[in-house]
């Protein structure tokens, strides 16, 4: 009898090894944010049209780590955020650069996004610990798990993060609620200590021009986050990124669509010589023109 027995252990064993794997790959990371970088006379007026104050909260922000800083505006809505550079506020950008940050869900969730990702490109993927700095306090923020890369030269970036213990600790999260899943508007409703009352919900969509070098770069690091990959589209239930390949120097962000809260007159919005945003019901996308 122990033969049976050893061999249904052993598919039992298959089986739980098969579903966890399954839960690990599909992980709920949603688009927490995406940063560019544009010239200084766009950068200075992008946040001019008093339809951005209905659609999220703008404000100004200088953030500094033990790793560097940087200078920026923001466009804040529920659980997503866009984050405006130009070339001086970041350093080392150029304009057109851009990056997407994404985010886990529940504490815990990035040591399983880890696991299957860096058995499969080895030692190719890294995990950093940011540390803020306020004045003379030091204070770990998020871990970030991104692909490693030497090519300085790339437009577009991407990594997914997690805030820490200590940041969730900070902001008056309780042991048993940072067992629970914490989307973005948890975070800052305690941090900031408001309710997010704006329209921009979240970003839903994005699209890419890039090259086949570089597309090796991205959808490494999309399906490492746990993204499906369908012909031309990285997605899951609660983000969708398009590409196109072209004859292109380096990675160009096309688009990137937010879903609102509250209906809107359809409008377009010009913010600069390469940069519109068109309003319409529910939605709004900004377009990049290069």
């Amino acid at each position: 009898m122990r033969q049976p027995i050893a061999l249904l252990a052993l598919v039992l064993l298959f089986s739980f090894s098969i579903h966890a794997k399954a839960q690990t790959n599909h992980l709920p990371v949603y688009l927490n944010h995406v940063f560019f970088v544009i010239d200084s006379n766009s950068y200075a007026h992008i946040f001019d049209s008093a339809v951005f104050k209905k659609i999220g909260f703008t404000m100004v922000n200088k953030t500094t780590t033990t790793e560097g800083s940087w200078y920026g505006k923001y466009l804040m809505g529920r659980d997503s955020y866009f984050e405006v550079f130009y070339p001086s506020g970041l350093q080392g950008s150029v304009v057109g650069n851009f990056g997407f940050g994404f985010m886990t869900t529940t504490s815990g969730d990035l040591d399983q996004l880890q696991a299957p990702w860096k058995a499969t490109h080895k030692d190719s993927v890294k995990l950093d610990t940011n540390v803020i700095v306020n004045g003379v306090v030091k204070r770990p923020w998020f871990y970030s798990l991104s692909l490693y890369t030497v090519d300085s030269s790339k437009s577009g970036s991407t990594w997914v993060m997690e805030n820490t213990p200590d940041m969730l600790k900070s902001v008056g999260f309780t042991g048993d609620e940072m067992k629970k899943p914490i989307l973005w508007h948890n975070f800052i409703e305690k941090q900031m200590k408001m309710k997010t009352t704006k329209s921009l919900n979240r970003i839903v969509a994005v699209e890419i021009v890039t090259n086949k070098k570089e597309l090796g770069y991205f959808k490494k690091s999309f399906t490492g986050f746990g993204l499906t990959q369908k012909h031309h589209t990285f997605y899951n239930e609660n983000i969708r990124i398009t590409y196109t390949l072209a004859n292109v120097p380096t990675s160009e962000l096309k688009s990137v669509e937010i879903e609102l809260t509250d209906a809107f007159a359809e409008q377009t919005l010009a913010l600069g010589d390469k940069l519109s945003m068109h309003v319409k019901d529910k939605s709004a996308t900004l377009f990049f023109a290069h």
